[in-house]
């Protein structure tokens, strides 16, 4: 285990210095105590996303689905908060929290993260039904861009930047680029967490291991006081232990807790 305790892929640092560091910056700028930004609204269920998105008739709307364990959807956040305050009553935007079965996780996130955009927040099994409603990917973070008339213009997988977003909403659809190097060549990555002293924690290292390469894989130990960091860093989840969280450009699945849990992830993403 110690042989691997201090993997890291070089592959995965890019996009982690494209939308961790300004995330960082964003959170300690507008977070709690500062005035710049107004905490949006919080809703939850599947009829405030519906009577949220009927309000906005008229405008270009983006519809970004997320989680708090997606390291990548955190830090794509204050790009589309951004552009949704520069143009603050010429389009709509909402940030729906699709991969947080308790709410209170969200309500944590959200004492030192602000956005001004409104967020929903839908339950395990609303958000279960909604992605089989809309034909969603099992992958986050994922955006829908809408124009003035309600017609889905864009839907993208994985992390984009302010501009990208910017552009859609005005109807200058740019060419659709992954915000790592290489774009063409998506990158399997698998975070592992886990204590070494258990004995699933060797498995899923191994078979992440074998599905992703020894680069492909960043393993943290919980009980490790720089690994406890660099969770805290990333956004990764703090419970469940032992998990396995893949991502591909930019995108990324659900936590796996057992082998057969994450060759099915890995399956789920390259569909």
């Amino acid at each position: 285990m110690m042989l691997y305790s201090r993997l890291r892929s070089y592959l995965w640092i890019p996009l982690v210095l494209v939308f961790l560091i300004p995330v960082l910056k964003y959170a300690g700028t507008h977070g709690k105590g500062s005035e710049s930004v107004t905490q949006g609204l919080l809703l939850v269920g599947r009829d405030a996303l519906d009577s949220l998105l009927l309000s906005s008739e008229g405008k270009p709307v983006i519809v970004n689905f997320w989680a708090i364990w997606c390291t990548p959807c955190v830090g794509e956040l204050p790009h589309i908060d951004e552009v949704y305050r520069s143009m603050e009553g010429e389009i709509a935007a909402v940030a729906v929290d699709i991969g947080d079965p308790e709410l209170e996780t969200l309500l944590r996130f959200r004492e030192v993260f602000k956005l001004s955009m409104p967020v929903v927040w839908l339950s395990e099994n609303d958000a279960l039904i909604l992605k089989r409603e809309w034909n969603l990917a099992d992958v986050l973070p994922i955006t829908l861009i809408y124009d003035a008339d309600g017609i889905e213009i864009r839907r993208v997988a994985g992390v984009r930047d302010r501009e990208f977003f910017r552009s859609a909403v005005s109807g200058a659809i740019i060419e659709d680029t992954i915000l790592i190097e290489d774009p063409p060549d998506l990158v399997l990555h698998i975070n592992v967490v886990g204590f070494s002293t258990d004995s699933l924690t060797e498995v899923l290292l191994q078979t992440a291991i074998e599905l992703a390469g020894y680069e492909g894989v960043d393993y943290f130990d919980p009980s490790v006081p720089s690994d406890s960091m660099e969770i805290k860093a990333l956004f990764l989840p703090e419970t469940g232990y032992p998990y396995a969280q893949l991502c591909i450009g930019g995108a990324c699945g659900r936590p796996a807790h057992t082998p057969d849990e994450l060759l099915q992830a890995v399956e789920n993403l390259s569909n």
